[in-house]
């Protein structure tokens, strides 16, 4: 039985459902095979005590979880999704929409447009912060505030450590797998299938957003995970490929490693988190915001033009 495209008449629902449980195997077994090797190299159970979180100055603790996190996005993710698109079609490059390059101008100005949104995303990111359920809701509050620190807890780990290799690994393990994973499979394959159920790209855009940002189970940073999760779904659209998506979402990812690694080392003495917030910067977030939606207008011209 020939299985490439052996799938390819299946419906939208029928196909969200395969890529769900494609996503659910790999995710289980990598993850497994993350704490098994975690174990076997650095002799370190992730999975025994919570309370190793804590020992944030351990450095085979920090490489244990690069490790383990590494191959979890692999394994639930990238292979999902590559996959999913040999089952799905002939042309698994074409249907991911890895065929079509963008140009060094556009990705230029997604740069520039990730450096000017700061002070918005951090503006969206207080707000966020902010948000208190209803008192019925105290269980749910508790769990999405302990579920919130314990990835802050996660994140301090990988990224608390200042040498140069430590920097390196950082950049593969939170930039570039996440950026290529995740693109892959929520907007190469997700959001392609949204489109086709819904017959509706914003509509796609915007419920893969929602998915996209529901499933880091960080609640307090929801609202800005989902709006960079429709501008990298309304980038595709535009552009038709899935490398400029991929592109700003490593740039993303990548300046808060190495700012935070900056701030680590003591070469910079501010925090970048802040800007936009404090008050007397309202001149800035305005900028921000026009500067923003001002790229975002020039990038769809440019390729509507085409």
């Amino acid at each position: 039985m020939q299985l490439r495209a052996s799938l390819s008449d299946r419906t939208p629902y029928r196909k969200f459902l395969i890529v769900v449980g494609l996503t659910l195997i790999g995710a289980v077994l990598f993850t497994a095979i993350g704490t098994l090797l975690s174990q076997l190299i650095f002799g370190i159970n992730l999975t025994g005590d919570a309370s190793i979180l804590d020992q944030t100055g351990n450095p085979s603790l920090a490489n244990a979880f690069r490790l383990f996190q590494g191959l979890a996005a692999i394994g639930t993710f990238i292979l999902p999704a590559i996959g999913a698109a040999y089952l799905f079609s002939n042309q698994s490059n074409e249907y991911l929409g890895l065929e079509k390059k963008s140009k060094g101008a556009h990705l230029l100005a997604i740069f520039v447009l990730l450096v000017v949104a700061i002070p918005f995303i951090n503006w969206m990111m207080q707000i966020n912060g902010e948000m208190n359920l209803p008192s019925s809701l105290k269980g749910l509050q508790d769990w999405m505030e302990t579920t919130e620190a314990q990835a802050s807890k996660i994140t301090k780990l990988l990224l608390g450590s200042t040498g140069v290799s430590d920097l390196l690994i950082n950049l593969i393990v939170i930039a570039i797998i996440p950026a290529i994973g995740e693109e892959l499979l929520f907007r190469g394959v997700i959001q392609k299938l949204f489109t086709e159920l819904a017959n509706s790209k914003g509509f796609a855009v915007i419920l893969t957003a929602v998915l996209f940002s529901a499933l880091h189970m960080q609640f307090f940073g929801f609202f800005p995970r989902f709006a960079l999760g429709v501008l990298l779904g309304y980038l595709y659209v535009w552009s038709g490929s899935l490398w400029v998506p991929i592109t700003a979402h490593f740039i993303n990812n990548a300046m808060a490693v190495i700012l935070t690694w900056y701030m680590e080392r003591g070469t910079i003495n501010f925090n970048p988190d802040t800007i936009g917030t404090q008050s007397g910067q309202e001149g800035i977030l305005a900028a921000s915001v026009f500067l923003t939606w001002g790229i975002l207008w020039w990038l769809k011209k440019q390729w509507a033009a085409k």
